[in-house]
């Protein structure tokens, strides 16, 4: 009867990359990069990326990782703007390209405008006219 090996365990799988000539354990996949990606882009704070990963991951290490991406953001409330971003019909998208084209302004920068002046002088009552109420 033939002897049977003795298969050893497989080992473990970690990620490693080179940094600075020493191998790295990469504790991020590249899903939750994208996502807390994602989430910075839409306008999320590192406090709120915290919360909504739920894994662990703080906002200090989000922070970092802005950093290290090269992305020259501030928290909400600091001295640089923010992209928000809306949801519009492709109709009512469409209708905004074109009355943004007519004033040689990007849609982002005529929306900006509107809401700029709209947000100073408290219009929402005056814009809206109880069409949402």
């Amino acid at each position: 009867m033939a002897r049977r090996k003795l298969q050893k365990p497989a080992p473990k799988k970690r990620h490693f990359t080179e940094r600075f000539g020493h191998p790295v354990v990469i504790r991020w996949t590249i899903a939750k990069g994208a996502f807390i990606g994602f989430l910075t882009g839409l306008g999320y704070s590192s406090a709120d990326i915290e919360k909504r990963m739920a894994d662990g991951t703080s906002r200090a290490t989000v922070r970092r990782q802005w950093k290290n991406w090269g992305l020259p953001l501030t928290e909400v409330g600091g001295p640089k703007h923010r992209r928000i971003s809306i949801n519009l019909t492709f109709h009512e998208r469409a209708k905004l390209a074109r009355q943004a084209k007519k004033r040689g302004l990007t849609g982002e920068e005529y929306l900006r405008r509107i809401n700029v002046c709209a947000i100073r002088d408290d219009m929402y009552d005056a814009i809206t006219d109880g069409e949402f109420d």
